[in-house]
């Protein structure tokens, strides 16, 4: 995530193209890998997924937002839910569209939802929901916001994951693989109490700064784009420990790739725990430390990694030495000075699993960083308004569920016209979504559905990324913005307290 000149020289490429062989060795510890399904190369492309249907994408899209589905959802929830003014449906759908709408606000969601748009969301009553509704205040709505548990935006979040995998199929598999990547950002909170109890405050010799920084880490499918599962924690918390837990949540049979931040003993004692692999880049140091010398490049190592007393091990899980491979190689462009890339991997056979296949599928952990960045600022998601963890949270999660509904309907429209869902423009297919989702409950029937579907997919076909002949690269840096008013430090309550004296003293 960090490096600079590893994004710089590292292959982008929108998938791998790699070359298997019929039958593969097992992994050592725990269970074997699956094998690859087919001769001859393995199935990355679009057109390998079974047909998806308007019909099939519609019942998706249906299922997500069913009160039924919802429900089965919160059985077993320690709170209990009436159906009341905002049910449970509603609620997420209303705070999905409060993503989706260039304002952001909760009186943005009352407004919409006062205004008949959210009528087809809850059929119970005979009178429509807009109708029952009497105010136009945001309390009530704010209420519910509170209400949802988090165990039920992180089931939303694998439910609609798992439909794109499942309808895209060996698309999305490399070597009969599920490949997911790990990286990680942080997102500014304000400083309310509860938050600032939950997820610190840093201060230095100057002061407490303002913001609130909550660390999140997501687990994406590194083919598809969609968010499988994701974490969050103070700044104390290390990126480490919370991938740790989304690879345990994940289960068994992925392939977890990782930036440096990841290469470390505590990420792959979790992986070994929950029958999964890695290939994960690693500092110099580690590597010289794991492999007890210098790696040459080109080399190839069996290696066994044995945690040290300085390794953050995760309580509870075995601290046996891991077998795996240590790789260095040299990667670079034309023009751009070479950089040595040194990558652990669990995946012990080298006759299947090759140095140049690993290196170009640790390339696709580029899109990642786009991820990301269509996160938080394609969906505005830099920082949230939200006044406690559980509004925060919840907050982060409707964000991403917006982001991975996109991602289905752009997976779909990839494999129409025989292209990678990489190659599509993110923001670009987001307008369209965006636009046909604020008027989808609007819509009456079956057909009329299944046409708006099929010319939205259509015409997210044509939304590719431009094609650049010349290579750009972009220092991380902004220029400042002109402002007439000073910066404001410290607390707003001090400096209103204090202009208050001012204005006495003048009277």
């Amino acid at each position: 995530m960090k490096p600079g000149a590893s994004k710089a020289n590292t292959k982008r490429e929108s998938e791998p193209q790699p070359k298997s062989k019929a039958s593969q060795k097992a992994h050592a510890k725990p269970k074997a890998p699956p094998k690859p399904k087919g001769q001859g190369k393995p199935n990355s492309k679009p057109n390998a997924a079974p047909k998806f249907k308007s019909e099939e994408l519609l019942a998706m899209f249906q299922k997500m937002f069913s009160g039924e589905l919802i429900e089965g959802w919160l059985e077993g929830c320690a709170k209990r839910f009436y159906h009341r003014l905002w049910p449970p449906l509603v609620t997420l759908w209303g705070m999905v569209y409060q993503r989706l709408d260039s304002g952001h606000t909760c009186d943005d969601v009352v407004s919409y939802v006062r205004g008949g748009d959210a009528d087809g969301l809850d059929r119970r009553h005979e009178t429509p929901l807009s109708k029952r509704m009497k105010s136009e205040k945001t309390s009530a709505y704010c209420r519910a916001r509170q209400r949802l548990p988090l165990g039920l935006w992180d089931r939303a979040l694998a439910h609609t994951s798992e439909v794109i995998e499942r309808q895209m199929g060996q698309a999305l598999e490399w070597l009969g693989h599920q490949v997911g990547i790990l990286d990680g950002t942080t997102i500014r909170l304000r400083p309310h109490e509860k938050l600032v109890e939950r997820y610190g405050q840093h201060s230095n010799q100057h002061g407490r700064t303002y913001w609130v920084l909550m660390r999140v880490v997501g687990a994406f499918s590194a083919f598809g784009g969609a968010l499988r599962a994701v974490a969050d924690g103070a700044m104390q918390v290390s990126e480490g420990e919370l991938a740790s837990g989304l690879i345990r949540v994940c289960g068994a049979g992925w392939v977890w790739i990782g930036d440096r931040n990841f290469g470390i003993f505590r990420v792959i004692q979790a992986a070994r725990e929950a029958a999964a692999w890695v290939v994960v880049r690693m500092t110099d140091s580690r590597a010289e430390r794991v492999a007890g010398r210098k790696l040459r490049v080109g080399e190839d190592v069996r290696v066994r990694w044995a945690p040290t007393r300085s390794d953050q091990l995760n309580p509870g899980l075995s601290a046996e030495p891991v077998e795996g491979r240590l790789i260095r190689v040299q990667v670079g462009r034309p023009g751009f000075r070479t950089v040595d890339l040194i990558l652990f991997t669990t995946l012990l056979d080298a006759a299947v699993y090759t140095v140049e296949e690993l290196v170009k599928l640790y390339g696709v952990r580029w899109h990642v960083e786009l991820n990301l960045r269509h996160v938080k600022t394609t969906l505005k998601m830099a920082e949230l308004s939200g006044k406690s963890p559980e509004v925060v949270q919840g907050e982060l999660r409707a964000g991403l569920l917006a982001y991975n509904l996109i991602r289905g309907v752009m997976a779909e429209a990839a494999r129409r016209v025989n292209r990678s869902p990489l190659k599509l423009s993110f923001s670009r297919c987001w307008r369209r979504v965006r636009h046909t989702l604020l008027r989808w409950s609007r819509l009456r029937g079956q057909r009329r559905m299944a046409e708006e579907l099929d010319d939205l997919l259509a015409r997210l076909g044509e939304c590719t990324l431009p094609k650049r002949e010349v290579f750009r690269i972009e220092p991380r840096v902004v220029r400042p913005r002109p402002n007439v008013y000073p910066v404001l430090r410290g607390s707003r309550d001090e400096a209103r307290q204090k202009l208050l004296q001012q204005l006495r003293a003048v009277a």
